[in-house]
């Protein structure tokens, strides 16, 4: 009796090690703080079991402090015996003078600085930064990680991945508008690609929150990225604008949409089909929603065209080519969206769904009919919906020159300006302008020697 129960207890302590070396633990400190004030929170989080921790970004206000940052941070990490990834900015000298670089940093457990990820500010300038390769690092807790910056979930494709489960991204992101804010991309990333993806802004999937508070929260994931990866729609305390001048777009009748209605809306060939039922409780006439279509190519950040074929329901509170949100007042219920449609073969679909309340009725379904991919996203039940569609990323269409939909269009043009106008170009030039004259006077001289 006393062996069958000690095989029991050695059993099932054997079942809960197996389990345990199968998770880790990710932790994120939120909002931005001095670099001294991240040591007492490190130790927080080191008394948590925490494996890795992702730093908030520092400012370039901050740049005059980098090498403190790192003895601080360095020192940190060795005491409290975890990982830590710190986003900074650092200048250094290029070709033609000094830039401003974005730096990814990975310290191990004994305070070295173990990946580095570098990209210019400027994307026009010719700086020597990070190849262009991914950058990884292996832990002593059996995960290797693939370092990324903000642009790097859009302009990748799946391949060069390389097969990796779990990944860092760091940095500032720049919310590119409409389905490209942060908390609404990164979660249907990592869903898509089914991974674990570490952010200074959250932990995705990130189910299993141990600790949330205002300053620190911690995770603990599955190591191969987790077979059971949910949807998890992004809840947004503020709205942003939805910029849709370059769709097409049909106002959506919520008094129809009551018995239910199916819509299509195309966009150069391509098309989005629509079924929507609603429960409206005496509806708030300053909020609209609108079916919307896109097809084509629009600019992302300052240097890249990328092309997109997207669906989505958008709310809105203003000019239906120009939605601001104001869900707080909505008072309609979506009993159920379907959105279909089929989509090159190049594209990958994202799920991009944003709402000020949670839930778990939504539905993702791909299929490759060996022609297009036929793709399918659905929600049951959902309230103060913000928007909901499918972001489809058509990667053939990313080098072609001119775009038709960019956040601005002058942002390439005022890039060349920075550069240009930038005080170390100038002092080239006058100095090159200076031996132009001696050169022009020296010549003038001769030719009336001459003549």
């Amino acid at each position: 009796m006393t062996m069958k129960l000690f095989g029991i207890v050695f059993g099932f302590l054997c079942v809960n090690f197996a389990i345990a070396s199968e998770i880790y633990k990710a932790g994120v400190i939120h909002g931005q703080k001095e670099i001294h004030s991240f040591k007492h929170l490190i130790d927080d989080a080191s008394k948590m079991d925490v494996d890795i921790l992702v730093l908030p970004v520092q400012e370039p206000s901050e740049m005059s402090s980098y090498d403190e940052a790192i003895k601080t941070i360095s020192e940190a990490a060795k005491q409290a015996g975890l990982y830590v990834v710190l986003n900074v900015f650092e200048n250094t000298h290029c070709q033609h003078g000094k830039e401003t670089i974005r730096s990814n940093l990975v310290f191990d457990r004994e305070g070295a600085i173990v990946a580095v990820y570098r990209k210019p500010v400027n994307p026009f300038t010719n700086c020597t930064t990070s190849s262009s390769d991914l950058v990884t690092f292996t832990t002593d807790f059996g995960v290797t990680f693939g370092l990324l910056m903000e642009e790097d979930l859009v302009l990748r494709e799946p391949q060069h991945l390389r097969g990796l489960k779990n990944f860092v991204m760091a940095g500032v992101w720049q919310s590119e508008i409409p389905m490209l804010s942060a908390p609404q991309f990164s979660p249907a990333w990592s869903y898509v690609n089914n991974v674990n993806l570490l952010t200074n802004f959250g932990v995705y999937p990130g189910k299993t929150s141990q600790l949330d508070s205002e300053e620190l929260s911690v995770f603990e994931l599955q190591k191969n990225g987790g077979d059971d990866n949910t949807l998890t729609p992004a809840i947004l305390k503020t709205h942003p604008s939805e910029d849709l001048s370059q769709y097409v777009i049909k106002p959506l009748d919520l008094q129809a949409s009551n018995k239910g209605v199916h819509d299509t809306v195309c966009h150069t060939g391509f098309c989005c089909n629509f079924y929507v039922k609603t429960a409206v409780r005496d509806a708030n006439p300053e909020i609209t929603y609108s079916l919307a279509a896109f097809n084509g190519v629009r600019q992302y950040s300052a240097s890249h065209n990328i092309g997109t074929q997207n669906c989505g329901v958008f709310a809105c509170t203003g000019n239906q080519k120009n939605c601001v949100s104001g869900l707080q007042k909505s008072t309609v219920t979506f009993e159920r969206i379907s959105i279909a449609a089929n989509f090159t073969k190049q594209t990958l679909q994202y799920p991009i769904i944003q709402t000020a309340l949670p839930t778990e009725e939504i539905t993702f379904d791909v299929k490759f009919d060996g022609t297009s991919n036929q793709v399918t996203l659905n929600i049951v039940d959902g309230q103060s919906i913000d928007n909901f569609g499918i972001f489809g990323r058509d990667f053939s269409k990313d080098f072609e020159s001119n775009y038709v939909f960019g956040v601005n269009n002058t942002t390439k043009t005022e890039g060349v300006y920075d550069f240009i106008f930038n005080e170390e170009f100038q002092e080239v030039v006058d100095y090159i302008w200076i031996r132009l004259r001696v050169l022009i006077v020296v010549v003038s001289i001769y030719i009336l020697e001459m003549m």
